[in-house]
């Protein structure tokens, strides 16, 4: 008997989903959707009605209201997956728990620890009405259980995966350039600058223009927004080192989740990784075996790590093939799909 699972995403996948299906992009962000039926769980992603159906109202409007018609929307599955957490939880058990509802936590944690006492509250109820809570990390669990005092059952852990066929080690030899991806706002690109001012290297910045507001950038970074999976694909494979530079883990604002895609894209790509210490990062990478790491907002400690893989290939090419090793043996999105499936056929029996 096959299971049906609905995704919900934040925002609509339907380009990605079409440019995966033309072999144009990675399938990395739809979170092991494509990778489920060998579970008997039939995946399909579907987009609240508010957003397909009233685009004139504002849209922090239908933000807020898109959730709670949501499990009538999707009567007809087993579960839902999903990472929005305000109130669909809350509103299945208003039919009746029905369907359960798994939330995906990319930074939940984040919202709870500088939301207001009212915003926390809600946020809390709504997830203790959750059939699972599935954390990035155990870091990231053991942070909730702490701030929610939830039973430690009804929170669960499964690492991200990455496109690992997508995202693949080059053949030809890589150039002296440095990279960086990610637009989340716990990144820090004052320091990741700083610490490539003064560095004899190309140095290239996948964010948004808000990620660098405030900050000079030097005339060996260039700044780039929004380009074609192809494209970061191919900044990947050509890249000496991918720099992963995240505030410190008490930052009020992004999330804590931070950087996971980017370190596991870069990893995959056999491209060797410099990551900032967090907490959820030390989830996924242990320094000087897979990538280096290097204390929060250090410009010093970042630009002598840079410069050390630039300078020493030999450190390099073992960094990333360890790298794509561990994507390979543990971060495949057929490995995540491992670890979900138990979960939502478990919530989708009611237990």
């Amino acid at each position: 008997m096959t299971t049906r699972v609905a995704y919900v995403f934040p925002n609509s996948r339907r380009e990605l989903i079409a440019q995966f299906s033309a072999g144009e992009a990675p399938d990395t962000h739809l979170l092991a959707l494509n990778h489920l039926e060998r579970f008997g769980i039939h995946a399909e992603a579907r987009e609240p009605a508010l957003d397909r159906r009233a685009p004139f109202l504002p849209v922090r409007v239908r933000w807020h209201l898109r959730e709670l018609p949501l499990p009538w929307e999707v009567r007809d599955v087993d579960a839902v997956f999903t990472p929005l957490a305000n109130v669909i939880p809350l509103a299945a058990r208003l039919r009746g728990g029905r369907p359960p509802v798994l939330v995906y936590n990319f930074g939940l944690n984040t919202i709870l620890r500088r939301g207001s006492t009212a915003r926390r509250r809600l946020l809390g109820a709504s997830l203790r009405r959750a059939a699972r809570v599935v954390c990035l990390g155990p870091s990231q669990r053991d942070e909730l259980l702490e701030l929610t005092g939830f039973d430690p059952e009804h929170v669960d852990v499964a690492l991200h995966g990455v496109d690992e066929r997508f995202f693949a080690p080059p053949e030809e030899p890589r150039e002296r350039l440095v990279i960086a991806i990610g637009r989340d706002l716990a990144r820090d690109y004052a320091t990741l600058v700083e610490a490539v001012r003064p560095l004899d290297t190309r140095v290239v910045v996948v964010v948004l223009r808000r990620n660098l507001e405030g900050i000079e950038v030097p005339p060996n970074v260039e700044v780039r927004e929004r380009i074609p999976y192809a494209d970061l694909r191919e900044l990947y494979r050509r890249a000496s080192v991918a720099v992963v530079a995240l505030r410190g883990a008490d930052f009020p604002f992004g999330s804590e989740g931070s950087g996971v895609s980017a370190m596991l894209e870069a990893q995959a790509s056999g491209t060797a990784l410099v990551a900032s210490d967090r907490p959820i990062v030390r989830d996924y990478l242990r320094d000087g075996e897979a990538g280096l790491l290097v204390p929060p907002e250090d410009p010093a400690a970042l630009r002598e790590s840079i410069s050390r893989l630039l300078d020493d290939g030999e450190l390099s090419r073992r960094l990333g093939d360890a790298g794509r090793a561990e994507v390979e043996q543990h971060h495949t999105m057929d490995d995540m799909a491992a670890r979900l499936a138990p979960l939502m056929l478990a919530a989708a029996r009611g237990s």
